[in-house]
């Protein structure tokens, strides 16, 4: 059943139990012989005009999730419910027409634009798969230029005669050719300069607001997943740990790698940078070709019990009203800090400014 947001709006996309496996074939026959676990029983909601931020460490399956929201690669099971079709269940015919509701700006500018066409064919290439008419689609890519920042006369450019702040400008007018309703941004600044990020993400901003748009934002930098997302879902290994508004999650994170992700982001005031206490979790990130029983984060978190080494948390809502996958989730005013001296524990505990290239985001 859909679960209406704040305002009363029932969801614009309900994702349910979505797994995305990878094979893994070995021997003369290239039989199976195990299965990469990218995605794993992922669930979640996308309101209208919402940002929802996803983050993690890399090879998390942040981007693997993406994609296979839009069937870019192909889910192993699970539902992607856009109104009254299911993208996973979709027809060749029918995936084709979800493909004006549902687009993508990719992390590499550069590489997700073919280097042999001019501009104008780029952005107008959507529109020339869907029928539109000429003289349309060709208003249509000169207003789409100039909505981004970029002139009209630049559609007779080529792709590498741009910088790549440029490039990614290029990729979102493309992502609006055809007026969808949600767009997976796929890391969309990550490999941009600070100063053009901060310009993209005013681009985006403005460009939700004016084409009302909903998006699924997939970052690594938790700093701008904050100041762009009005909710934020936190993966590991494949599975959500926590799902939360921003602001709560940042000030109140209920589950402990959610603590320890937030515990590594750098802070404005130096004073406060040079005594501030990070949590630096040890071991390396399991592989996803054989996670961990139990709860996944189990083998590093410094607050793990017996419990979470048998049972797997299932993503519930907590007393402050975020979603948690955690058998003993953290309560509003504590913190991981806290519950690691409740328990007698403080190793992963590093005090002060040498820490920081070491901490884990």
């Amino acid at each position: 059943m859909s679960t209406p947001n704040e305002a009363g709006e029932l969801p614009i996309l309900e994702v349910r139990n979505l797994v995305k496996e990878f094979p893994i074939k070995a021997g003369v026959f290239r039989r199976q012989v195990g299965a990469v676990q990218a995605v794993s029983d992922v669930s979640f909601d996308l309101y209208p005009r919402e940002t929802l931020g996803v983050v993690g460490e890399s090879g998390c399956g942040k981007s693997t999730l993406g994609r296979s929201l839009l069937r870019l690669i192909e889910p192993t099971s699970g539902s992607v419910q856009f109104g009254e079709h299911d993208v996973v269940a979709a027809g060749r015919k029918q995936l084709r027409d979800l493909r004006r509701e549902l687009q993508m700006v990719f992390q590499d500018p550069y590489a997700s634009l073919n280097p042999r066409l001019p501009i104008r064919d780029i952005v107008g290439e959507p529109m020339r798969i869907h029928g539109v008419p000429k003289a349309e689609a060709r208003e249509r890519v000169g207003d789409l230029l100039k909505r981004v920042g970029l002139l009209p006369e630049h559609g007779n450019r080529y792709p590498h005669e741009f910088s790549g702040g440029q490039r990614q400008r290029i990729g979102i007018a493309r992502s609006l050719a055809l007026r969808p309703k949600i767009i997976v941004l796929d890391e969309p600044v990550s490999a941009l300069d600070v100063s053009i990020q901060a310009q993209v993400l005013n681009l985006l901003d403005e460009i939700q607001d004016e084409f009302e748009l909903s998006f699924i934002f997939i970052a690594h930098d938790l700093s701008v997943v904050r100041h762009t997302s009005d909710r934020v879902a936190v993966m590991y290994l494949g599975r959500l740990v926590e799902v939360a508004g921003s602001n709560s999650l940042y000030e109140h994170p209920a589950h402990p790698y959610t603590a320890a992700l937030l515990s590594a982001v750098p802070v404005a005031d130096p004073r406060r940078e040079r005594t501030r206490k990070r949590i630096i979790l040890e071991g390396d990130v399991p592989s996803p070709a054989n996670p961990p029983k139990g709860c996944r984060f189990h083998p590093r978190c410094p607050v793990a019990q017996d419990k979470c080494a048998v049972d797997v948390p299932e993503l519930t809502t907590v007393a402050s009203g975020q979603q948690v996958a955690c058998h003993f989730p953290l309560v509003a005013g504590e913190s991981l800090l806290d519950r690691m001296a409740s328990m007698g524990r403080t190793t992963g505990v590093t005090v002060g400014v040498k820490s920081a290239s070491a901490a884990s985001t």
